[in-house]
């Protein structure tokens, strides 16, 4: 095994492994959507089909990470997770002024577009982490990625929802909705007829 050479002034790249696992569990934030979503529901008098949508565009806020990777050839980390904190800032921040009725009800569209920008943080922190690491530590490439997505998904969730019993109760739906069921069908179906055509394919 190769000798770690640390030149004077700079720290090994194992730290900056270790502060972005930092970074990622505090970037989860777009998991919790089905945290707030019931808030969001009744402050906003959403139906499911509308609250259904809004749930989509936390996926798309959260996945569409084309622009940070560019960024991330272009300007320095510090610079990508910045934006990031900014996209955060904004977006939850309008959503946190809905929830809690500090403002009226926004229009629904702004709504939408406030949850991409909110979740869309998570991919500027998430691209910044993971190129700057799989550069700093070319030959750990694959450590460095499955470490930063397993914190993410697996740790953040966990104390994000954690926090979350801490700042407001929850209490559970009183009743059903006769669409959840037919919602949850169609999901379960697409995801089997899904599995069936990708084991169809050849390696």
């Amino acid at each position: 095994m190769a000798k770690l050479v640390v030149k004077g002034g700079s720290r090994p790249p194992w730290v900056g492994l270790a502060a972005a696992l930092w970074v990622e569990i505090a970037a989860g934030n777009a998991y919790n959507f089905p945290l707030y979503s019931p808030a969001l529901k009744s402050v906003m008098g959403l139906n499911q089909q509308q609250l259904t949508m809004l749930g989509g565009a936390n996926d798309i806020g959260e996945n569409v990470g084309l622009l940070p990777g560019m960024a991330c050839n272009k300007f320095p980390p510090w610079a990508v997770l910045s934006v990031g904190v900014l996209a955060c800032f904004l977006g939850y921040g309008v959503l946190w002024l809905v929830v809690s009725q500090t403002v009226k009800p926004l229009p629904y569209w702004l709504l939408w577009l406030a949850l991409v920008i909110a979740t869309n943080s998570n991919a500027w922190f998430g691209t910044a982490v993971v190129v700057t690491n799989m550069r700093k530590l070319p030959s750990q490439q694959g450590h460095c990625f499955w470490h930063s997505q397993r914190l993410r998904w697996d740790l953040s969730c966990s104390i994000h929802s954690a926090m979350m019993y801490f700042i407001r109760p929850c209490t559970p739906a009183s009743g059903e909705d006769s669409s959840e069921h037919v919602h949850f069908l169609f999901t379960q179906a697409a995801v089997i007829l899904l599995a069936i055509y990708i084991s169809s394919q050849p390696l």
